[in-house]
Formats: structure tokens, C-alpha cells, sequence
């Protein structure tokens, strides 16, 4: 078992509360997010955030949901042994049409603050049975305004996709209703079958495995 450690970030809003029932094989340090600053760039939020911790070459970034965007954007100007994102957009990965065309519509510019937290709670749940863990994602959610939601979604439409550094496994719920199934070029990709986009709660044990099964080997 490598003595790695793996830097944790949770998805959109959320915090290292949704992790509590599960074991990474490594030592584990999970990351809080801040607020962004007006008109802050993704690449600008994610050093502004990761820069204050002391990440060294040999470690991982375990990026889910919107931390998997960060930790590749971060990883892609400062080195890592690898970064693993569990239902994340990789870097070559295009968003679903649904997306793209909130982009071309100015929607976020307008839209009523409360619209924008009902329509992510709205795709949060498509897909995933009623349970504790569900609620408490929610409930951790209610932490920021609409305006950090505003953001970020914004900031995931205009990323520019640079490439990490490092190699990037990617591991996604076959019924994950925000990001699609695409498998990258040359990195690595596992699939859970029946999983949504709350595999970490559903799936646990199985990716406890892969990760000690697939990732650690291939550590140094």
C-alpha cells in the first residue's frame, strides 16, 4: 500500500460530510470550499484553494463531481502523483447538450435566485432512490447563496479544459444524469453499473476496491 496521501474535494456545495461512510486506502485530508471573488476565474479559485495546503508531487487529488474539475485544473500548472475523479467531467469529456445550451441562452445572467438551487437540486435527484445521504448533500448545499451556485456553473461552462500533468482515472456511475459516459483517449476509465451520481454512497464498497485494487498498484 503506498503512504501517499489523497486530497479530497467534495462536489458542488457540498462538504467532507458526504464522505463520513467511506475509506479511502490512503491517508486522507478533505478540502472545504471558500467563496469564489467576483468575476474569479476557475484556474484562479482552484490555486487560491489549493495553494495554501502543502500537496506534495507524491500525492493524489480524489476530485468528485465539481472537485474533479478543480483538482484537474489545479493539477494541470503544479505536479501529482495522479488524480482520480469519481462522476466528474474529465478534461476531454463534452457536456451534455442540456449544458451548453444554459451557455447559449444567458439564462444564469437572469434567471430568479431561487430557480437556479431548485433546477440543481432538481438533476441531484434524477436517477437516485430518496435516502439519508441524499438529504444530507442537500442539506449541506444550503451553506452558500445562489450567487456561488450562479458561479460555478458558469465557471464549468467556460473551463478551459487545460491538461493535468499527471494521469487522470476516472471513474463513473452508468446512470449519472449530469455527466456522460465518454471514455478518454489514453487515461483510465471504470464504470459502476447501476450507479447514479451519488455513487460514493451506493457504491462504496466498490470503489474502496478499485481504488485499492487498480489506483494503488500503479503508485510509486
Amino acid at each position: 500500500m503506498s503512504d501517499c496521501r489523497v486530497w479530497v474535494l467534495p462536489g458542488m456545495g457540498a462538504d467532507s460530510r458526504i464522505f463520513k461512510s467511506f475509506r479511502f486506502p490512503w491517508n486522507a485530508t478533505y478540502l472545504e470550499w471558500i467563496e469564489p471573488l467576483q468575476n474569479e476565474s476557475l484556474s484562479a479559485y482552484a490555486d487560491r484553494l489549493l495553494d495554501r495546503y502543502p500537496i506534495q508531487e507524491n500525492d493524489l487529488l480524489f476530485g468528485y463531481s465539481f472537485g474533479g474539475i478543480v483538482a484537474q485544473d489545479w493539477a494541470s500548472r503544479n505536479k501529482v502523483q495522479r488524480v482520480v475523479l469519481l462522476n466528474s467531467l474529465h478534461h476531454e469529456a463534452r457536456l451534455r447538450p442540456l449544458y451548453r445550451n444554459l451557455a447559449a441562452t444567458g439564462v444564469l445572467n437572469w434567471a430568479p435566485e431561487g430557480s437556479i438551487i431548485r433546477m440543481i437540486k432538481f438533476i441531484a435527484r434524477l436517477n437516485s432512490q430518496p435516502s439519508r445521504t441524499l438529504d444530507l448533500m442537500l442539506e449541506t448545499m444550503e451553506q452558500f447563496e445562489c450567487q456561488y451556485y450562479r458561479w460555478v456553473i458558469k465557471a464549468v461552462l467556460k473551463w478551459q479544459r487545460p491538461t493535468p500533468l499527471a494521469p487522470v482515472d476516472t471513474i463513473l456511475g452508468e446512470l449519472d444524469p449530469v455527466f456522460t459516459i465518454q471514455k478518454p483517449s489514453t487515461d483510465r476509465f471504470w464504470i459502476l453499473e447501476g450507479a447514479t451520481h451519488l455513487s460514493f454512497s451506493s457504491h462504496s464498497t466498490q470503489i474502496s476496491n478499485l481504488l485499492k485494487e487498480k489506483v494503488d498498484p500503479v503508485l510509486v
